[in-house]
Parts: C-alpha cells; sequence; structure tokens
C-alpha cells in the first residue's frame, strides 16, 4: 500500500490538527479535509471520514471538544 499511514483513532486525529490550527478552531468539513491530507486516520475502506462523523465524534468526546455554531469545532482550552 503506497504512502505511510498512521494509526490514528479520529479524534486523536482531531486532536492533533485542531491544536495547530487558528484559534484551535476549524469548520468540521475543514478538519475532515486535512485529516485525510495527512493520512492521519483512514476509514477502514481507505476513504476520509466525513464531516458529519467528525460532527459526532464531538459530541462524543465533549470533554476535548467543542462544537460551535455554523458547524465549526474547536479544541477545549487544556487539552493537549
Amino acid at each position: 500500500m503506497p504512502g505511510k499511514q498512521n494509526n490514528y483513532t479520529l479524534h486523536e486525529a482531531m486532536k492533533i490538527v485542531l491544536s495547530e490550527a487558528e484559534n484551535k478552531t476549524m469548520h468540521a468539513s475543514e478538519l475532515a479535509d486535512e485529516i485525510y491530507r495527512r493520512r492521519l486516520y483512514l476509514k477502514k475502506d481507505g476513504s476520509k471520514a466525513q464531516y458529519t462523523q467528525i460532527r459526532a465524534r464531538c459530541g462524543h468526546y465533549s470533554e476535548l471538544f467543542e462544537a460551535l455554531p455554523g458547524n465549526y469545532i474547536k479544541l477545549k482550552e487544556g487539552v493537549e
């Protein structure tokens, strides 16, 4: 399989990208694109996680992420 794939979970990949983003905030679809571009997380079939999946993960990990209006996701303060 060409290219190196990191085996992060989706929420780990979200943390990595958001920690480097301005204001630790990104639109869910941009976050999905960046995670896929870096190959931090791929679904079992090799495709990218959809922004709806990222949005849902935000709800499951409310101690890490905050869902903002307009489908923006923010990494909470103090999360590394």
